[in-house]
């Protein structure tokens, strides 16, 4: 068990059964719901550029393509970007899939809207988060949205904190032992996968941060958040609700 981890744990990470879990843990019919909920808080028009970042395996990107969106998504995962690519390519989605770091990517393009979702925005420690959310407002036009997708702000997860966790999806079970540092507020969550009776292991690291200090730093960067909900049906956020929507605009 890892009771330390690199800052850089996400390089690596994202490969594997931990690939395999997440396409599998997330229904068609939850992912049309939140792009739904996407479109309706966007404000964009069909036809117009969207940033996904990260964008995993793709699922918002192609049901966003689907919907007259073109799409720019970019992840670390060979894996996962590998995964899009034969989707994009069968079924010719208007997808750019993008094999990178997002710190150190740049993007010569501006963007009518761009969406973080699935608990990443907290990969990296305060510093490098601000180098990430400049990134994004830097790509975005003027009066365009930044959504934010999280289960890991501390308002959720120190009122629910849980060391040890269990869950089973189809063919693999996950169980979590998650340890808080609290003198950097961050959460290392050290996962045995077991499949077939095979295991991996696998550790990652995120950093708690509190709903207003993310707001302070998207502001930083000319976001100012419109809204925070903790449900698809835009339920108003409050203390220990296990998931939050942030809502940006650049100004």
């Amino acid at each position: 068990m890892k009771n330390n981890l690199s800052d850089n744990w996400y390089e690596d990470f994202f490969q594997g059964l931990n690939c395999e879990l997440w396409e599998k843990a997330v229904s068609v019919e939850w992912t049309k719901q939140e792009v739904d909920f996407l479109i309706s808080e966007l404000n964009m028009k069909l036809g117009q550029n969207l940033l996904d970042i990260p964008c995993g395996f793709g699922r918002h990107s192609i049901e966003l393509a689907k919907r007259g969106f073109y799409v720019t998504g970019i992840d670390i995962s060979q894996t996962f970007i590998n995964v899009l690519n034969e989707k994009i390519k069968s079924e010719n989605f208007n997808i750019k899939a993008i094999h990178a770091d997002i710190l150190l990517i740049q993007l010569n393009q501006k963007f009518s809207g761009a969406i973080c979702l699935g608990n990443s925005f907290g990969y990296f420690n305060f510093n490098k988060m601000k180098v990430f959310v400049e990134k994004v407002s830097s790509y975005l036009e003027t009066g365009s949205r930044f959504i934010i997708n999280s289960g890991m702000l501390a308002e959720s997860i120190l009122p629910n904190f849980s060391k040890n966790e269990s869950f089973t999806i189809e063919n693999i079970k996950m169980d979590i032992t998650n340890t808080y540092c609290a003198d950097d507020s961050y959460m290392i969550s050290n996962i045995l996968y077991t499949k077939e009776g095979k295991t991996e292991e696998h550790s990652f690291k995120h950093y708690v941060f509190t709903l207003g200090e993310v707001k302070r730093l998207l502001q930083l960067f000319g976001l100012k958040t419109i809204a925070t909900y903790s449900t698809l049906s835009k339920t108003e956020y409050t203390l220990g609700d296990q998931q939050i929507y942030i809502v940006a605009e650049k100004g």
